[in-house]
């Protein structure tokens, strides 16, 4: 149940489920509820009972005759404590018996609460209230539970957060195929030294909407951004054997992206940036503050090529070139020697045709 749904069952009267095959039971307890200001359904069968609770979400309270024909009230205790996950069904048990063994046995079937018959109006408006308490506090946890996940989800790619809830603890692995992408928009620390807090912000946070929405497009994975920074993977967590295709993909629709956004602007921006394609090994870092980072020779060459880069230009590795140089044009940038890397041969993104539906563009090179 989301939040919004938990919010909208807390503002309606509460509804009572009584599942009592006798006729005169089920008019003592259903006035008894109604009294108090709570709506109340009877059904006559545990096979009933089941049916409706399956139908409608909204009912979180029931109590339940011990022997009914076909399905028992252990029974049906049971199959709602076994099969019922989208919320918590608090179940009250209304019986003749007294014994231990048979309370035990009542508990254990997965029952929350007795009430004796004959039943007293005032016993069993206090199981109810009980029961409430138990069911409020129920959907507030479950509340945040679920905020909590969103937020994991927000901050870690759905795989790597399923990982870390299922208790793996040293999250680590090497990818051999992946391609990495580093932007930077250029003059912005210069800008943002002339500018009050509140308007940088709001300027950043318009390039950071129009950049994550082309990465959901492009289906592939935001790592961090530091400062005005970007850093992007593709192949990372699950293999993609287009990896390549999509980031190239990418920069070259941020690009466009960004050219659309100066044709209204008096002070234009630029961006630059660098795609390389290579092994590197992801993890998860941090205990309080959990971050999932990408590290190895692939992540530093493609941080070079973004400072190599000139304005409005994205510069590719050999290896993303060799994987995408017969999908986009291309001119070669020449033979350098990043800071801390080999020499190889750069190759500088021409561009590609427009596309539409969201299909990846292709084109082909120029050498």
């Amino acid at each position: 149940m989301s939040s919004k749904s938990s919010r909208n069952a807390a503002d309606r009267p509460r509804k009572i489920l009584i599942v009592e095959d006798d006729p005169v039971s089920q008019t003592v307890l259903k006035g008894a509820v109604e009294d108090v200001g709570r709506d109340a359904v009877c059904v006559g069968s545990g096979e009933e009972a089941w049916s409706l609770l399956l139908a409608d979400p909204h009912f979180d309270i029931a109590f339940i005759d011990w022997i009914m024909p076909g399905m028992s009230g252990p029974q049906l205790c049971a199959r709602i404590r076994q099969h019922l996950t989208d919320r918590y069904v608090y179940t009250i048990m209304v019986t003749s018996k007294t014994g231990k063994q048979d309370l035990m046995r009542g508990l254990e079937s997965g029952a929350d609460d007795f009430v004796s018959k004959p039943v007293h109006s005032g016993e069993l408006i206090s199981r109810l209230h009980a029961g409430e308490r138990v069911v409020d506090c129920e959907r507030r946890l479950r509340e945040e539970r679920e905020r909590s996940d969103r937020l994991l989800r927000s901050i870690l790619p759905e795989p790597i957060a399923f990982r870390l809830k299922s208790g793996e603890k040293h999250i680590s692995d090497f990818h051999r195929d992946c391609s990495v992408l580093f932007l930077d928009i250029v003059g912005f620390t210069e800008w943002c030294m002339r500018m009050d807090a509140r308007s940088m912000i709001t300027q950043l946070a318009s390039f950071f909407a129009i950049f994550d929405e082309e990465i959901r497009r492009h289906e592939v994975e935001k790592i961090k951004s530091i400062g005005d920074a970007y850093l992007v993977a593709a192949g990372i967590p699950r293999p993609d054997p287009r990896h390549a295709t999509k980031m190239v993909a990418l920069a070259d629709s941020i690009r466009s992206r960004m050219s659309e956004l100066n044709r209204s602007r008096l002070h234009p921006w630029s961006v630059r940036m660098g795609v390389a394609s290579g092994a590197l090994i992801a993890g998860v870092i941090g205990v309080e503050r959990v971050v999932y980072d990408v590290w190895g020779h692939t992540v530093n060459l493609a941080s070079r090529l973004e400072s190599m880069a000139p304005r409005d230009e994205v510069l590719v590795s050999e290896a993303t070139w060799e994987l995408t140089r017969d999908e986009f044009r291309y001119e070669e940038f020449g033979r350098k020697t990043p800071k801390g890397c080999a020499p190889e041969r750069i190759w500088r993104l021409v561009g590609t045709e427009q596309v539409q539906k969201g299909e990846l563009p292709k084109g082909s090179r120029v050498e």
